[in-house]
């Protein structure tokens, strides 16, 4: 495959991804009452590490650290992008007093998929390059060996 087209690979993966995860990050459970109760947004979770699983594949099989930063960019562009959305068909519930206080299980689901899926781009690379960076050693120590 070409570097152009690993390339549009990474970043309409990326699109996909976005959409992908903002659609799925509204998935919770609570358990107790509405406004007090134990929250764990699983769907955020598991978009994340569809994230993750995607970035490390893009950048294992291109062993270049671009292709996951262009991944991981553009899905934080488009979960950015549903965060900022102005009016009132919100795809993701912007962080506020209010909105914690009305809707806490959603405004936390909705920081976690915005701010992971940045967290997941930064664990991601750093994963890739050093997995890259083990693999070349393990490369040029059997080269050396006799």
């Amino acid at each position: 495959m070409t570097r152009a087209a690993i390339l549009g690979v990474a970043f309409a993966s990326g699109a996909i991804l976005g959409v992908l995860g903002t659609a799925l990050h509204s998935s919770i459970w609570i358990f107790g009452e509405t406004r007090g109760g134990l929250v764990v947004p699983w769907g955020a979770a598991l978009a994340l590490l569809i994230c993750l699983l995607a970035q490390l594949w893009i950048g294992l099989r291109s062993a270049t650290l671009v292709d996951t930063a262009v991944m991981g960019i553009t899905t934080f562009t488009v979960a950015t992008a549903a965060y900022l959305w102005p009016g009132a068909d919100q795809l993701v519930v912007p962080y506020s007093s209010e909105a914690m206080e009305m809707l806490p299980g959603p405004t936390i689901a909705s920081l976690v998929w915005w701010l992971g899926s940045a967290a997941v781009t930064l664990v991601s690379m750093v994963l890739v390059k050093w997995i890259v960076a083990r693999d070349e050693a393990l490369h040029r120590a059997d080269r050396l060996t006799p």
